[in-house]
């Protein structure tokens, strides 16, 4: 190794041979590369910095595709319902209290912590649909590295649809902060949009940028970040959004996890309030009682970030069906008509809607989009 190293590069070394995970073997040989001499006598040593980069990406990716194989024989909860939402929370926060009032699922709810040892499922219905609930033991801080079965719980949480916070009011910003923590540590983050950029394989050599207009910064400096990571060739980068260095190490991290999520801050006491912090973060309710105007509300702030409407279904000249129908929110008659029936598809005219047309029963085009609550008459 070349003697006239930088004390940053030695310190970056230091941290790669104390790694423990190959995660943080990662991150210290990027900041190695950055670190590094660039005088041609320290050609060798980038050059070997590089290959174990890629080495170490090859690793983590192996190790990543044998956890998503694993993790299915682990603790597994099959999907039922329209979507599934998990009630994440530190000790005692009120998660079990929050789910019994929701599912009514008889579960035990005491003062003392890890009441909850095992993932609880209940159903919730909301306007006559079913939306799957599932208590998640709770974290603590080093669940991100295995500490109270953590490992499995994130592997839980990373599955579910909806992700709602059941903090203490008591003790909410410390509550926050170390879920947020616990979770970010295991790549999931919450409200955070997927960047809109696309890397993958290309036949060509080198790496080619599509959308560059939307780079926030030189496209040789993206082409040096890359290589910094360990990606030299047959690259393409599609970008459709601007575009910095953030989004683009987010983009090159497959395993990130983007989860909506809302809080429920549970006021035990009757005088608390919701931090700024979770409320500028996402929706957030102060609980103080379950009334039914309450749990009405904590099913409208669940269902809300879902992305979905319900509407439902009727027979020509028939009565409405008394089950709805989940469909993402921008859906058309077409989209409703492909999930019914591939002959209502293949054969679709219009259809006559009952909700948000003009008038009841409206004639409309398959084109048209439609809103929760809607009937539609297909013919």
């Amino acid at each position: 190794m070349p003697t006239n190293v930088t004390v940053e590069y030695a310190l970056a070394q230091k941290k790669y041979e104390e790694a423990k995970t190959p995660e943080e073997k990662l991150q210290a040989l990027i900041e190695m590369q950055r670190y590094a001499p660039d005088h041609k006598g320290a050609e060798n040593l980038r050059a070997e910095i590089s290959r174990k980069i890629r080495m170490m990406r090859e690793k983590i990716e192996k190790q990543e595709e044998q956890r998503k194989k694993t993790s299915s024989h682990a603790i597994g909860i099959k999907k039922e319902g329209i979507a599934q939402v998990a009630l994440v929370g530190m000790p005692n926060s009120g998660k079990s209290t929050i789910l019994k009032a929701l599912s009514g699922v008889d579960v035990e709810i005491a003062p003392y912590p890890f009441t909850t040892k095992e993932p609880v499922v209940g159903m919730m219905d909301y306007k006559k649909a079913q939306i799957q609930i599932v208590e998640i033991p709770a974290l603590v801080e080093g669940s991100s590295e295995g500490k109270a079965r953590g490992t499995e719980m994130l592997g839980l949480i990373r599955n579910a649809d909806l992700i709602v916070l059941v903090i203490d009011a008591a003790n909410a910003s410390f509550e926050y902060k170390i879920l947020l923590d616990e979770l970010k540590k295991a790549d999931i983050l919450l409200n955070v949009e997927r960047p809109k950029v696309e890397i993958k394989k290309s036949e060509f050599q080198g790496i080619s940028i599509v959308g560059e207009k939307f780079l926030i910064m030189p496209k040789k400096e993206l082409e040096d970040f890359l290589k910094a990571r360990g990606y030299h060739n047959n690259l393409t980068v599609i970008i459709s959004e601007p575009a910095d260095y953030k989004k683009i190490e987010l983009a090159l991290n497959k395993r990130v996890s983007y989860k909506k999520a809302v809080a429920l801050v549970v006021d035990k006491q009757g005088n608390n309030h919701i931090p700024e912090e979770i409320s500028k973060a996402m929706s957030s309710l102060l609980i103080r009682n379950l009334s039914e105007e309450m749990i009405h509300t904590i099913k409208e702030a669940i269902f809300a970030p879902l992305g979905l409407i319900l509407i439902h279904t009727k027979k020509p000249s028939g009565p409405v069906a008394e089950k709805p129908l989940a469909m993402p929110l921008g859906s058309t008659v077409e989209d409703v008509a492909k999930v019914l029936h591939k002959d209502f598809y293949k054969n679709l005219r219009y259809a006559r809607i009952w909700g948000s047309t003009k008038f009841p029963g409206q004639r409309v085009s398959k084109e048209y989009v439609l809103r929760s609550g809607d009937i539609i008459e297909i013919y």
